[in-house]
């Protein structure tokens, strides 16, 4: 049983909520950052102890699927530690509303009700955060591939090396895909074999047509076919994906204003038709 008043109690999940969520935003590397950093000879402060000792609680399953759902989302300075401190600070903010609703309202079920779900939210609102960063990165990511894959194919075509034309379609591009690239190019140019340093960015990434474009590219590279046309045949199926994906969305339209349509419109159309004979009956 806790002891103490309810204010100090309030207090208490108040100040381990601020603790948590200000610790969760000391500045961290993950293991891919760092080395990344290493490579590029980059002094930076490295991880904090104490992210390290709340990761050592984790599962080292769990923790290395949430590193690669950090990689996937862009989120290279955010460590495992640190999302799990947003969710428990999230979690004792709930906890702590509870029981001032408790104090305030009347009907203590209630209450405890509407604490639970706000830690319950709380809880999950990292987690909700991470999946929308990574829908939309790999999102970005496939609209500007095809851009770029045409940029590479005009630049092999036109008798330039494969890493300079790397560099120079990693150019013409802006976002995540950029920076992923910028990051391959550097492993490159530091002595990682080529085909490990795209198959990494394939990996952080975690997006089909990615991977099938690094898998298309090193294959090419090993069976000697076309490199030109194997990329403007890639540009060409990755935009036609883009397209299918437009179409398919579009189709899902009316169903999604089906529920608006029923909530907003139709109330007003019974107000503006029942209204007048409402009236005509009881208004003498």
């Amino acid at each position: 049983m806790i002891a103490g008043t309810p204010a100090e109690v309030v207090a208490a999940c108040a100040a381990a909520s601020a603790f948590c969520f200000g610790l969760s935003l000391v500045p961290a590397r993950n293991p891919l950052s760092a080395r990344l950093a290493r490579l590029a000879q980059v002094t930076e402060r490295s991880t904090s102890k104490r992210l390290e000792r709340i990761e050592l609680i984790i599962k080292a399953e769990t923790r290395s699927r949430m590193r690669d759902r950090l990689n996937a989302a862009g989120w290279y300075r955010v460590a495992v530690g640190s999302l799990v401190l947003r969710g428990a600070a999230g979690l004792l903010g709930g906890l702590g509303l509870a029981v001032l609703l408790a104090l305030v309202l009347e009907n203590k079920v209630l209450a405890m009700i509407i604490g639970v779900l706000a830690a319950a939210v709380g809880w999950r609102i990292p987690k909700i955060a991470l999946d929308r960063a990574i829908k939309a990165r790999r999102e970005r990511i496939a609209r500007d591939l095809p851009d770029f894959l045409d940029i590479l194919a005009s630049t092999v075509r036109a008798g330039l090396a494969l890493n300079g034309a790397l560099v120079h379609a990693a150019e013409s591009v802006a976002g995540p895909l950029h920076e992923e690239l910028a990051s391959a190019l550097a492993e490159i140019r530091l002595g990682r074999p080529r085909s490990d340093a795209l198959k990494g960015l394939a990996e952080r990434v975690n997006e089909p047509q990615t991977r099938m474009m690094v898998t298309s590219i090193i294959q090419a590279e090993r069976l000697g076919a076309n490199l030109a046309t194997v990329l403007r045949e890639l540009a060409l199926e990755t935009r036609n994906q883009r397209w299918m994906l437009a179409e398919e969305r579009a189709a899902t339209i009316p169903v999604k204003m089906v529920f608006p349509m029923a909530l907003l419109m139709l109330p007003s159309l019974y107000i503006m038709i029942f209204t007048p004979v409402v009236a005509k009956m009881f208004v003498p």
